[in-house]
């Protein structure tokens, strides 16, 4: 053993009983707060479209159901017609999950438990800012466009037929 290392041992071996759970403990925290904070890291965060992307196509589409696209753009379809909107939660950027891929269950955040409705409107925190809907576009083909440079208002919609 080096004389350098031998203050520290000394120093660690002089603790008693409190003072080693004290600091065993404040350790044990600190790693447990560390692994809640790199926990968070695992749930797919994302950003909202910039620009147009291809969805899907209307004939693909159910009544009254959600679907998140790995494009992170969301498709709904309604008595009214299509919409969109963003699929990143707007607390802390996560990817959304559809749920039951229903309008009626909403979308809801993994990472931090943030629910939204089918409308993309805050049913429950800690996001406190709904979700942007975004122009949609239906070609000749039934092939849906979304438009994530051109947001709309929450209650836009294009009709199917």
């Amino acid at each position: 053993m080096s004389e350098e290392s031998k203050p520290v041992l000394q120093a660690a071996c002089a603790l008693d009983r409190r003072q080693l759970l004290r600091v065993v403990g404040t350790s044990a925290g600190a790693l447990l707060f560390a692994k809640v904070l790199t926990g968070c890291q695992q749930n797919p965060t994302g950003s909202p479209p910039a620009g147009p992307v291809s969805a899907m196509k209307v004939a693909d589409l159910k009544p009254n159901a959600l679907h998140v696209l790995s494009s992170n753009v969301v498709i709904g379809l309604d008595s009214s017609g299509v919409y969109a909107m963003s699929a990143i939660c707007t607390h802390a950027g996560c990817v959304l999950d559809d749920n039951a891929q229903t309008i009626a269950a909403g979308l809801s955040c993994p990472c931090h438990g943030s629910t939204f409705d089918g409308n993309g409107k805050v049913i429950q925190g800690p996001a406190r800012a709904a979700l942007q809907h975004y122009q949609v576009t239906i070609a000749a083909d039934g092939s849906i466009t979304v438009d994530g440079s051109k947001p709309v208002s929450a209650d836009v919609r294009v009709p199917t037929g």
